[in-house]
């Protein structure tokens, strides 16, 4: 196994694409209100694809002497790709709403300095982003829809509650620093106990599946006394909006639940997650934009079961693209920088 891939990292990145698909899906393709279990099975995806770009950066600056300037190029093209996310797909003014891969971008960086801080202050740092959220949410406000404005003359929604976008950028956006940074430092504390020069120390173990699921089982006590508003956003019905410390605390456990569970044995069946964590970012606007321009148009408002069957179908071509990346890569080694940040390894 090459040091710079770990099959573990592709497998929980493929599983946070599969799970995102059926999230992202779900708000304009199935009929609300959403069943519970439909919004908790999407909850989990964007902490842990943040937490592994976090550990990512930890793993090519030990692998591959790579520093902070490096992150900060990937970063920007990462924010650049945000960018295009807002204008082409959603069609909205960029850093308006705060997506995911604004708070990517963001994070590699700081994840990259971050490195060289003693372990415990990476630790302190993250726990402080996770617990002064609450209070940041309070004290600024969370809206209940951000002021994402059109490109085209739309009109903006309008909510009692409505914030700047600073503050969505800040505490109240689709995911802003407070907490969500947290998860990329949490990465890239993981990482130090992961990874040395040269070896690696598997999760597979009876500690770490104690350990997460302790974590997950005093988080979701902790999350159903004090759940928070769970918002439903324009038909996105994660439980995060806004994230509690409850919701944090059950999705570290999991994280380590997954990493334990698939440390622990390899088996067959990961291989299409694999394949869809090994081109991670180009499936995220991928699926995006399908589901905008192909699939929201034609099955807007869908029962249960046939949301799930077109769930299973996007799944199937996403996988089919991933594989076919996968092939290409193999051939074209010396891709550009551009096209290695976009099509992953």
């Amino acid at each position: 196994m090459s040091a710079a891939r770990d099959p573990t990292i592709d497998v929980l990145r493929g599983l946070a694409i599969f799970t995102m698909v059926g999230a992202n899906l779900a708000g304009p393709v199935l009929a609300g209100p959403h069943p519970f279990w439909v919004r908790y099975y999407g909850s989990f995806a964007a902490p842990l694809f943040i937490l592994l770009a976090g550990m990512m950066v930890a793993l090519s600056g030990t692998t591959k002497g790579y520093g902070p300037g490096y992150f900060a190029r990937r970063g920007a093209l990462i924010l650049g790709a945000g960018v295009l996310v807002d204008v082409v797909i959603w069609k909205i003014y960029p850093f308006t709403g705060m997506d995911v891969l604004y708070l990517i971008g963001l994070s590699l960086p700081v994840a990259a300095l971050l490195r060289g801080v003693n372990p415990l202050s990476r630790w302190v740092i993250a726990l402080t982003l996770f617990l002064v959220t609450p209070a940041f949410q309070n004290l600024l406000g969370y809206t209940d829809y951000p002021s994402e404005v059109h490109l085209w003359g739309e009109p903006v929604a309008v909510v009692a509650n409505q914030t700047t976008v600073l503050t969505h950028g800040v505490v109240d956006g689709w995911f802003p620093i407070f907490p969500w940074l947290g998860f990329a430092l949490v990465g890239v504390a993981l990482a130090a106990l992961r990874w040395r020069p040269r070896s690696r120390t598997t999760f597979g173990t009876r500690p770490v599946l104690l350990v997460g699921l302790g974590l997950w089982a005093l988080g979701s006590l902790l999350w159903w006394l004090y759940p928070g508003r769970l918002l439903t956003r324009e038909g996105f019905s994660e439980l995060f909006y806004p994230p509690t410390v409850g919701y944090v605390m059950s999705a570290l456990g999991l994280i380590l639940l997954l990493f334990a569970v698939v440390d622990w044995k390899p088996l067959a069946l990961y291989g299409p997650l694999r394949a869809l964590g090994e081109s991670a970012l180009f499936l995220y606007i991928l699926h995006l934009a399908l589901i905008e321009y192909l699939i929201a148009p034609r099955w807007a408002g869908q029962p249960l079961g046939a949301f799930g069957g077109i769930y299973l179908a996007l799944l199937a071509f996403l996988i089919a693209i991933a594989y076919g990346l996968r092939a290409l890569k193999a051939r074209w080694t010396a891709r550009p920088f551009l096209l290695r940040v976009l099509l992953g390894g």
